[in-house]
């Protein structure tokens, strides 16, 4: 069973070459933001605080719906974006609380969101 776990994750983790090298700049800090957010919302939920997990979630959708627009600009198609918000999400869990972290949570990703 828990090979069959182990096979699921890497499956779902796993992008294909072009969609990894087709994503600009801005949107992998768009990607690696808005599933930050995704995260720090489930966090806050998880601790009762729902004011601050709604506003996270908004965050993370507007984000990550930035990040689909300029992806489609840019060639990729709805499975290949869907698979490269998967993979961020895996990435910034892993991430976010260390120091390879190519973003700041509480810094940079803030000034990504518009009001």
């Amino acid at each position: 069973m828990r090979g069959l776990l182990l096979a699921l994750l890497l499956v779902a983790t796993v992008v294909p070459a072009r969609a990894t090298d087709a994503v600009p700049p801005e949107a992998d800090r768009l990607l690696w933001c808005g599933s930050a957010f995704y995260w720090l919302a489930a966090d806050a939920s998880d601790a009762g605080n729902n004011t601050e997990a709604d506003e996270y979630q908004k965050w993370s959708d507007q984000l990550l719906d930035r990040a689909a627009t300029l992806l489609a600009a840019a060639g990729l198609d709805a499975n290949e974006t869907g698979d490269l918000i998967e993979t961020y999400a895996g990435r910034a869990l892993e991430q976010m609380a260390t120091p390879t972290a190519p973003y700041d949570v509480a810094t940079v990703c803030p000034t990504l969101v518009t009001p």
